[in-house]
């Protein structure tokens, strides 16, 4: 199969590399590049954002979007007239609704061409990203995420990370239609660059501004841990507005903070393990709290560092043992701890994934393990947002082997994939906690119901949503975890304000 890829030679990146090589790996393939009759630069405030933003960057290693000349595709330019098998368009220049062959237009909230890609980041949005397949139609992509909506080159890298991996998906799906999809209108839509160069790096130059005010006003927001006690009866699925006054906070010495709780319960203690980042470090360890007489929580004892930052201290109990599976993703794989004193000693067993994961939470479904986690994109283009795309991995034993699922990513939605506790049943059904970073990290909560998964098929419904009052100045929950304690039930979260407002919760 020969896939032509469609470009402007007035607009090549360093990650149209990568998508060829992504799809020079599929087999049977063979890789072509054939430049649009028209160039269509980029205006110049753009270009110039970009040329400030590489600059004030100092990166040493290549960027996405890093710009390419024409010569550094020379090794893929196919011959004049050789359309090949399917045509990816890239240049949304028309030419491929004039050829008979299969074409694929990536649409960005619904309009092709790279303007409308912009143009969404330039107003500090992800656009929603989908394809155009002659022989099929529309098929969404997803919604990216997006960490830092004012640095527009890691932006757009984690847009593009997303985009390749919908369009080898594309490829890989069999065209079967009988006759050829309508071609969308091919006239890309010219941002409105509101912001120009000048303007980014103002803005860049204010939010720093801003920071270390904040930091001196002591109004610059943080995580923290909080729980409240809830009687055993509780509506796991309940939704709706949660009020800081029903909560009691897991205070700090203003020297760090505290983050991702879960609860576990060992004879007749309960624990309360979190990620503990001390300032002076910025490097994340693994703390454990205990459950005091009076329904306070002690001051947390770290029980686990490693060069690498921890956090999410998933604890768990199986085969006899209790385990813990923080993310670690630095150290580029996800290792799995063993409990030889508990709490306080824990020793790692194996490596279970060899990738970076984020919030990685493992649960029972179907006669097998799995783990439910985000990925930032395949090993070649990491650059994707850890928010927005689930993976799953299955296995019979804790130990092993993992596989991953065929159709990883899952799902690419920064409101409904990144793990957000463990996963819990009530009834016949399981649930996943899930944050919602769809207007920044961190800002909600949903609970998705799991409503098909075996080692083929995967699907989830949002049942409800859980936030703080608008006007209560807390982000959140992040992460929510219960645990029955005699007639009651804990309910832990963690969440994100100003170190003043954190203060006013008891």
């Amino acid at each position: 199969m020969l896939i032509t890829l469609i470009l402007d030679a007035s607009r090549l990146w360093h990650w149209h590399l990568t998508l060829i090589d992504q799809l020079a790996a599929y087999p049977g393939a063979r890789v072509a590049v054939a430049f649009a009759p028209e160039r269509r630069p980029h205006r110049q405030a753009l270009a110039l954002a970009l040329q400030l933003e590489q600059a004030i960057s100092h990166r040493a290693a290549a960027h996405p979007f890093d710009p390419i000349n024409p010569g550094d595709l020379r090794a893929w330019t196919g011959p004049a007239g050789d359309a090949g098998d399917v045509t990816i368009d890239l240049a949304a220049c028309a030419v491929a609704s004039a050829q008979p062959q299969r074409s694929l237009v990536p649409l960005f909230d619904g309009l092709p061409g790279e303007s409308a890609f912009w143009s969404a980041l330039l107003d500090g949005t992800a656009p929603h990203l989908a394809v155009f397949d002659s022989a099929r139609g529309i098929t969404a992509i997803g919604q990216p995420g997006i960490e830092s909506p004012h640095a527009l080159r890691k932006s757009a890298a984690a847009v593009a990370t997303r985009l390749i991996t919908g369009l080898v998906r594309a490829i890989k799906t069999p065209a079967h239609a009988s006759e050829r999809a309508n071609q969308p209108a091919m006239e890309p839509r010219s941002p409105s660059l509101a912001a120009p160069a000048a303007h980014l790096l103002a803005r860049k130059v204010a939010n720093k501004a801003q920071r270390l005010i904040d930091r001196t006003l002591a109004t610059a927001p943080q995580w923290a841990v909080a729980w409240r006690t809830l009687p055993s009866n509780h509506d796991l699925l309940s939704a709706g507005e949660l009020d800081p006054a029903s909560f009691r906070h897991l205070s700090d010495d203003g020297a760090r903070y505290y983050a991702d709780p879960f609860l576990f319960a060992h004879g007749p203690q309960t624990h309360l393990f979190v990620e503990e980042l001390p300032y002076a470090t910025n490097r994340g360890i693994i703390s454990v709290s205990t459950l005091q007489a009076d329904g306070s929580f002690s001051t947390p004892q770290p029980v686990l560092e490693t060069p690498f930052h921890l956090s999410y201290p998933h604890v768990f109990a199986r085969d006899g043992a209790i385990w813990m599976l923080p993310e670690q993703t630095a150290s580029g794989g996800l290792t799995l701890y063993r409990a030889i004193r508990y709490p306080d000693r824990w020793e790692p067993v194996a490596q279970l994934i060899g990738e970076p994961l984020h919030d990685a939470t493992l649960f029972e479904h179907g006669g097998l393990l799995w783990i439910a986690a985000n990925t930032e994109g395949p090993a070649c283009a990491r650059w994707g947002s850890s928010w927005d795309a689930l993976s799953l991995y299955s296995s019979k034993t804790l130990l092993g082997p993992w596989t991953p699922h065929p159709g990883n990513p899952l799902l690419i939605d920064a409101e409904q994939t990144r793990s957000a506790g463990e996963v819990f049943g009530v009834g016949a059904k399981r649930y996943r906690p899930v944050q919602d970073c769809s207007s920044g990290y961190g800002v909600a909560l949903g609970i998705a119901e799991i409503t098909a998964l075996d080692r083929e098929t995967f699907a989830q419904s949002i049942v409800s949503r859980l936030s703080f009052k608008p006007r209560s100045g807390i982000a959140g929950p992040h992460t929510l975890n219960r645990l029955q304690s005699g007639a009651n039930l804990i309910e832990t979260i963690d969440l994100f304000a100003p170190s003043k407002t954190i203060r006013a919760i008891r």
